[in-house]
């Protein structure tokens, strides 16, 4: 019995003392898991499978983070962390957010620096797995910052390639639902996962160049890793076939990088395999990256190669090329007026059919040796040889006016850093409709009843008409491109805009709200908290009788930016004007995009729940419902969420189902 006892007490206690520290010891200060010196954050980090090296899968309990003993962080304090695995081992671009509905939220609450420490305990574990990575995302809801010396606070230490994605902003508290633009670093947070047990055997090194599945690799690249700690060596292997080390057999390396020793071939796949090894053994179970050479220097590279483009006969882009610019070379043609460095600058050229034309690139990869998704085009008229610059575009997409119909023009598209950095992408040249019939406010769409949809497929041809409109919000004036209109007249009720972007958008839209008359028009509301191709939702608690005017433009406060296809909805009655006041207690659902079901906060204080489409119909009732609402049965789309209250008071809730 006396043994029995024994050995349980010891595992009792291995247990739990089982925790995994990643980064122990560095004490730079980052933006993760929260920056404390905005007044508001939000920021997603990716932890690896080989990273965390666990012993097996198993129940995370809580998570530590680490900074000055000294440091506050009373402006800094309100949290809420979600936790989540993906098959990502780094984000892709400034909005390569994972989505909320793959993520659990596992604390929400008031954290606070005990001698140096932050400790997190979650009041369901979280089960990871141990086969894909760990996401961790925090976001940060107090109001202010905190000073410490004019920096962040928590400690951080530098790991995979934009492994973190991050927003911060003093007045903007973004919506994990719909994060904005945000920011990509390195550096991710000094954490501890508690519950996890370390496994024995030295961790894998993860693979920083090239990325698995990478194409458009150079043909003598220089293969690079993460260090791993305790490793003495690695052994790099590169084979022609899975499993196969033709090319490189185990080449015993002392760094983190290893230039292949030979030239590969052109367009063809290899397979990279790198274990870590130290005085106990070598890694075991490394994963294999596959990656596939470049096919070569574009054929494309200069000026008298150029590629001829079909023009699309309106704004999309079903005909399209394909480009990239790797192995491209500085083509002498002097960028002018233009900003970046064209040292890798490929060529296009189309025959101009009307007076305006969009140029899009899409599908912007960075296959560099240098990340960046940074790209500009300039487009010339004239001959090879003899060119004069039209127009240069920093965004992906751009109009250029004032064509001659008949006459070729050239675009040379080139990543606008320096050297290592290049870019795959595809090319696309639109036409641009005539103005829409509610280009401006005397032709606005009549919203007779509600719900309301309209999808604006022809706003690339709208006209900035007579300039900016001054959109009001919070007492502010707020200028915006004036784009396409809506009008309805208001019903006492609460009235729901909500505009969404096709696939692949790269309009950013603001919503702009309007009384009075088209000759005399007086601010009432806008919203612009959304980025590009994202939902921007607006509430108008209307008065019975009044007249609004609704504009939907580009958010651009400084050009006539282009506006581009959207679909606007208007949804009433879900919330009455009056109501909009009596929410004491704003309920919170989570995830939200959802897959399945959504969890309900203060659910003991709804009497009701009922879904809502777009189009106004009551597709379900839900009385006194659990904290858990199993909504499998509707399609993918966006739906309002009526709470009815115990207390009598109302509040509508957005919510999309995957």
């Amino acid at each position: 019995m006396k043994k029995l006892l024994f050995f349980s007490l010891l595992f009792f206690n291995i247990f739990l003392n089982a925790q995994i520290t990643l980064g122990a010891g560095s004490t730079t200060v980052g933006v993760a898991p929260v920056s404390t010196f905005f007044g508001y954050s939000y920021v997603q980090q990716i932890f690896t499978k080989n990273e965390i090296n666990a012993n097996a899968a198993g129940n995370i309990t809580g998570i530590k983070f680490y900074l000055n003993p000294n440091s506050t962080i009373a402006n800094s304090s309100s949290w809420v962390v979600y936790l989540g695995t993906t098959a990502k081992t780094n984000f892709t671009s400034s909005v390569d957010w994972i989505p909320l509905s793959q993520l659990n939220q596992v604390f929400s609450g008031t954290v606070t620096n005990v001698n140096g420490i932050v400790t997190i305990t979650f009041p369901v574990p979280f089960f990871y797995n141990n086969t894909g990575n760990l996401v961790v995302a925090a976001k940060e809801n107090t109001p202010n910052y905190d000073i410490n010396g004019f920096d962040d606070a928590f400690y951080g230490y530098y790991s995979n390639v934009n492994s973190v994605l991050y927003y911060s902003d003093d007045n903007i508290n973004p919506n994990p639902s719909f994060p904005p633009t945000g920011s990509l670093t390195d550096q991710k947070s000094v954490i501890t996962f508690t519950g996890l047990a370390a496994s024995p055997t030295i961790a894998c090194p993860d693979v920083a160049y090239p990325l698995n599945n990478a194409v458009y690799i150079p043909l003598s690249p220089t293969v690079e890793w993460n260090a791993v700690p305790g490793a003495t060596s690695y052994k790099v292997s590169i084979g022609t076939t899975m499993g196969t080390s033709d090319v490189v057999n185990q080449q015993s390396v002392s760094v983190t990088s290893f230039m292949v020793p030979q030239t590969l071939s052109a367009n063809t796949v290899y397979y990279l395999k790198i274990t870590a090894v130290n005085t106990t053994g070598e890694s075991q179970g490394c994963s294999t990256t596959m990656f596939t050479t470049t096919p070569g220097q574009p054929t494309n590279d200069e000026c008298s190669n150029a590629t001829t483009l079909t023009i699309n006969p309106n704004a999309s882009c079903t005909a399209f090329n394909q480009g990239y610019t790797l192995g491209a070379t500085d083509s002498g043609v002097i960028v002018g007026s233009c900003f970046g460095n064209p040292d890798d600058d490929v060529w296009f050229k189309f025959v101009a059919t009307a007076i305006t034309h969009k140029i899009s690139l899409n599908n912007i990869t960075s296959i560099g040796t240098n990340f960046s998704d940074d790209i500009d085009f300039q487009v010339f008229s004239g001959a090879c040889g003899n060119l004069t610059s039209v127009l240069c575009s920093e965004p992906a997409s751009s109009l250029v006016a004032g064509l001659t119909v008949g006459s070729t023009y050239y675009v040379r598209v080139f990543s606008a850093a320096g050297a290592g950095s290049n870019n795959s992408f595809d090319i696309c040249v639109g036409t641009v409709p005539p103005p829409p019939v509610n280009d401006a406010c005397s032709g606005a769409l009549v919203a007779t009843s509600f719900p309301y949809s309209y999808t604006q497929s022809d706003a690339l041809g709208a006209t900035n008409n007579s300039g900016f409109l001054n959109a009001c919000s919070n007492g502010t004036i707020d200028r915006m491109n004036d784009g396409t209109w809506f009008t309805f007249v208001g019903n006492g009720s609460n009235v729901d805009i909500i505009v969404t972007m096709p696939a692949g958008s790269y309009f950013d839209p603001q919503i702009g709200v309007f009384t009075g008359s088209c000759t005399a028009l007086n601010c009432f509301d806008t919203v612009d908290d959304a980025g590009d191709g994202e939902i921007e939702v607006l509430s108008v608690a209307s008065v019975a009788g009044t007249t609004y005017y609704v504009n939907v433009g580009n958010y651009n406060d400084v050009s006539d930016e282009a506006e581009d296809a959207f679909t606007i909805s208007m949804v009433s009655g879900v919330l009455s004007a009056t109501d909009v006041d009596e929410v004491k207690t704003k309920v919170k659902v989570y995830p939200n995009p959802f897959t399945d079901s959504i969890h309900i906060s203060d659910f003991k204080n709804i009497k009701s729940v009922s879904v809502i489409d777009l189009l106004g119909r009551h597709l379900k009732t839900i009385e006194n419902p659990a904290s858990f609402i199993h909504l499998d049965q509707l399609k993918s789309g966006m739906y309002i969420l009526s709470l009815l209250m115990k207390d009598g008071s109302k509040q509508s809730l957005k919510i999309i189902k995957k």
